[in-house]
């Protein structure tokens, strides 16, 4: 199937300036609200709608069968998907009704308007090609995790060029168990069809977000065991022959509906 051309184009010149405006409102907001405080209060709204303009359909499956202290933020988690589109941490933002802090490849800090409101949010930069820096920034998100916050990962490390899911790299598993905090596995699906690897023309279509049960740290020997589990249940949740039940659909304007059924 071809991919669109006239609507992506006019959707990425029009959410370029509006993406402008929005990180200008997050800096004017942030006195009165803090860095995170104005981010969540401004992007989850701006991606909500750049994604309805692209026509893209997001849903979320299985939230409501997490622990509330999950859901709710009380209890801190890490949070791990697929990658295999651009979009999947925009829309992981907008979609999942908790306020987690995603980790970031630090080539996005230098991203115009992008960087600066990711920065503003208090995301952690990682750059993996400076071992120091990149220790630096796993204490940074130890120390999140100890303080309640939860965390949000793509443990793959970059993204799928076909889909197929890429080996699990360690480090968020060991920040989990060391901090004896669950692993939560969402399977990304859509992602692929959507944005793929390599083209800036966006198909509309489904989006997906599949929750799966938490992983608790310490029903594991070690870290490579959680890592290992993690890999499985993801595997497992992105299998098209294991399907959900409970699914939430998330409208454009941030509220979470009514509760339906595949």
């Amino acid at each position: 199937m071809s991919r669109p051309y006239l609507r992506p184009l006019l959707v990425w010149v029009l959410g370029a300036a509006a993406l402008a405006a929005a990180v200008l409102l997050c800096f004017l907001l942030a006195p009165f609200l803090g860095g995170p405080g104005a981010f969540w209060a401004v992007a989850p709204g701006y991606i909500r709608g750049t994604a309805s303009a692209f026509g893209i359909r997001r849903s979320l499956e299985g939230w409501d069968t997490l622990p509330e202290p999950i859901r709710s933020g009380a209890r801190s988690a890490v949070f791990i998907g697929n990658h295999a589109s651009l979009f999947d941490p925009p829309l992981l933002i907008s979609t999942l009704p908790s306020r987690p802090v995603f980790i970031a490849k630090k080539e996005l800090a230098r991203v115009p308007f992008l960087g600066w409101v990711i920065a503003l949010a208090r995301f952690i930069f990682i750059d993996r090609s400076r071992s120091e820096a990149a220790r630096r920034s796993l204490r940074d998100a130890a120390r999140r995790l100890h303080e309640g916050q939860s965390l949000a990962a793509f443990p793959e490390g970059t993204r799928s060029p076909d889909g197929s899911l890429l080996p699990f790299k360690k480090g968020v598993f060991a920040l989990a168990f060391k901090a004896g905090v669950p692993v939560v596995p969402l399977a990304i699906h859509g992602g692929l069809e959507v944005l793929p690897r390599g083209t800036w023309r966006v198909r509309g279509g489904p989006y997906r977000i599949r929750v799966g049960a938490p992983l608790e740290a310490a029903a594991f020997p070690d870290a490579e065991a959680l890592r290992e589990a993690a890999e499985a249940a993801l595997r497992g949740l992105l299998d098209p022959d294991n399907p959900g039940s409970d699914m939430v659909v998330c409208d454009t304007n941030g509220s979470m509906p009514r509760n339906l059924t595949t």
